[in-house]
């Protein structure tokens, strides 16, 4: 293993708050703290995760209530469901009428989506979803309403970047920080992972969250290359997230869970000439569209700031779009404009740093591009 990377194998370290997980499943409680049973006001057992959880992951776990860490592990291998079982052993902190509360961090739309539902699946917590503006959450008593009735808040984390910053959220009502595909957060200095740790993650004053991190891969980018670098960049997310990174020594589970691809490799040649040159004239297409929507919209926006915004979205829609046209094609490139017209533009949007939350633009600018595209298709 590469220094950095912890792999363990060890019995159970239950101590303090956490309960051993071979006891029984917790029972939904009122406000009184009286066993909700019987009559009208009976509760449906509590779901317990613990009954589908492999050993190792169990393991994570126990790891994971006892101090900050990053579990990485290969896609596949069930990190969501380890991250699920934290938020079982913590749920003392986070089940109302506690006023602690889970946040779950994921880097896009599609991915808050399917948490949510995970872990709505897998637990007995009220589970919400945030991403973009479609909860139309302005005020700091939206937000105060927000978690009283919420237990896990699944949200992008340009969300709670942008709550902690205008104190609609503050860190000492976070018990547990979730941070999915939490590698980005070394790779950009100025993700919102990044920002959220540097500017309000603080153990020296008040009281502050226990840090979750997930990842497949905890180096992207260039880095990597040999182990002194490899090392330089686990050392880097540890120190960002306050965490150890481990993963586990032993893989015959792992084996036995995860099934192996089976890789077929196709060869293809180069484009033809005749492609090369369809796709530039789509190309020049979509300069045409793109310079339009520009010029069309600079004659009757006064709001400079807010112009560059939808300008600078509108570039990265496109640039996205020239990348598919150039390698999945026509028909790739219409399907993705298509995902981005009906709702996905807001990954661009959350990933993006002056998070331009006006999409009228980019929408224009797919919706014209779908159609040219379409006549070139047909003919």
């Amino acid at each position: 293993m590469f220094k950095g990377v912890v792999s363990f194998s060890f019995p159970p370290l239950f101590s303090g708050h956490s309960m051993p997980m071979e006891e029984e499943p917790k029972q939904r409680r009122d406000s009184s703290g009286a066993a909700m049973e019987g009559g009208a006001n009976s509760s449906a057992p509590v779901k317990d995760p613990r009954t589908i959880a492999r050993k190792y992951q169990l393991d994570l776990c126990k790891r994971a209530v006892m101090d900050n860490i990053i579990v990485y592990l290969g896609t596949g291998c069930g990190k969501t469901h380890i991250a699920v079982l934290l938020m079982y052993e913590l749920g003392d902190m986070i089940r109302k009428p506690s006023t602690g509360v889970c946040i779950f961090l994921a880097p896009t739309v599609p991915l808050v989506r399917q948490q949510a539902v995970v872990i709505e699946n897998s637990t007995d917590f009220k589970v919400q979803s945030y991403y973009g503006n479609h909860k139309n959450l302005k005020t700091h008593d939206d937000w105060k309403k927000e978690i009283e009735q919420t237990e896990v808040l699944v949200m992008t984390p340009q969300i709670l970047l942008h709550n902690l910053r205008h104190c609609f959220i503050t860190m000492d009502l976070v018990t547990l920080l979730i941070f999915d595909e939490c590698h980005h957060a070394q790779a950009q200095k100025r993700h919102p992972y990044a920002q959220i740790m540097k500017e309000f993650y603080n153990t020296k004053t008040g009281r502050h969250p226990r840090i979750f991190g997930m990842t497949a891969s905890p180096i992207i980018g260039k880095g990597g290359s040999n182990q002194l670098d490899y090392t330089k960049c686990i050392n880097s997310l540890e120190n960002l997230l306050d965490a150890k990174v481990y993963s586990i020594d032993e893989k015959v589970e792992l084996e036995n869970v995860v099934a192996s691809p089976d890789v077929k490799i196709y060869l293809y040649g180069p484009r033809s000439a005749s492609v090369s040159g369809f796709n530039q004239n789509c190309y020049k297409k979509l300069d045409e569209i793109k310079v339009q929507c520009i010029s069309m919209v600079r004659e009757k926006s006064a709001d400079l700031k807010a112009l560059q915004k939808k300008i600078k979205l509108l570039l990265r829609v496109h640039d996205n779009l020239i990348f598919c046209l150039e390698h999945i094609g026509l028909c790739g490139t219409i399907h993705a404009a298509r995902m981005l017209l009906s709702g996905e533009v807001s990954d661009l949007m959350e990933i993006d740093a002056d998070n331009c939350r006006d999409n009228s633009l980019a929408d224009r600018y797919l919706d014209n591009t779908i159609k040219a595209l379409n006549l070139d298709l047909l003919h």
